[in-house]
Parts: C-alpha cells; structure tokens; sequence
C-alpha cells in the first residue's frame, strides 16, 4: 500500500479543503475557492469552515471567506481530527454524568450563574456559563417528555459534560457515541 505526502502546495486546487494556523496559533479549516498571485506569492482565498466542516455564514448570508498564503496552508488527510477542547455549540450532543447516571442532551442555549449577559451566543463559550439543554434518548434520538407532554431540560456545567458524536449509519438506528 502506497501512502501519499498530502502537503505538497502543487496538489491544492480550487475545491480542495485545507488547514492553517491563525495569527493566535488556533488550527482553521477552509476550502480553496480560488488561487491568487503567482511564482512564490500565491495566496489562497478560503471559505470558512466551522468545527463541523460546515460553511459559516455571514449575518448578510454570505460565506465567510479568508486570504492565507500558500505555506501556511496543509491538505488534510483522511486522518485530521479537529481539537474541539473545551468548545461548546448551539446543537452539540452531549453526555452529562453525576454519579451512575448519564442524561444525554442537546444544547439550545447558554447561562451566566450570576444571571448576567452571556457573551457565548456572539464569542463562543466563554467557559463561564451554563449549557442549557434538551435531554434526548440514546437510541433514536428522540426528546424526552415529562408527564404534561412538556419537552424535558436540564442543566449542566462544563466539568461535568463530555461532547458526544452521533452515528446516523447505525444499523439499528441513530445513536450516541461517547468519546
């Protein structure tokens, strides 16, 4: 079996997608859109990858894009994981233990413990806050319900929560993976 060196610039082309690291040494994810300049002045203009591999968009609905030089720029292989750390997310799955027992949830929101203004909606988790959370099913994915047919919450700091991976192939149906 012959393995192939992904970080040759010659093999980036327009549509290939591509790591870098940004002026805080933080790892960024983009796709080429196009190549711009020539000889050893090449840049490559980047739409913006989140931590999902999805697009980000602008808030007038437009991809966020970004110029980096060639030599910044590596392939990724089919290998790269992204360093997600402590980041949480609007929609991120997760797994809250205490003691025994494990709630599974959906993120749907954040909360100062003083009651202050968050500032993870626009900045990210700030490390600070609260995760608000749906309690879902581990299997099938389904919210909970409590005995009115209100959708269940609960609660959650960011020590006792580990982000979980979701596998929609399985062959008895959807279901969560804890890391």
């Amino acid at each position: 079996m012959r393995i192939f060196k992904l970080n040759k610039e010659d093999d980036i082309q327009v549509g290939s997608v591509v790591r870098y690291k940004d002026t805080n040494n933080n790892k960024r994810v983009g796709e080429v859109c196009s190549i711009l300049g020539t000889g050893e002045n090449i840049k490559y203009e980047l739409i913006m990858y989140d931590k999902r591999l999805k697009p980000v968009m602008s808030t007038d609905s437009t991809y966020k894009r970004k110029t980096v030089k060639s030599d910044r720029c590596k392939l990724i292989d089919v290998n790269f994981k992204f360093n997600i750390g402590e980041s949480f997310e609007l929609g991120d799955v997760i797994c809250k233990t205490s003691g025994l027992t494990k709630r599974y949830g959906v993120i749907v929101g954040f909360l100062h413990p003083d009651g202050l203004n968050t500032t993870s909606y626009e900045r990210g988790y700030n490390g600070v806050d609260l995760l608000q959370c749906v309690e879902i099913n581990k299997r099938g994915l389904q919210r909970k319900r409590d005995m009115m047919g209100n959708v269940k919450r609960f609660t959650a700091n960011k020590s006792s929560v580990k982000c979980c991976e979701v596998d929609l192939w399985n062959r008895t149906g959807p279901k969560i993976i804890t890391k």
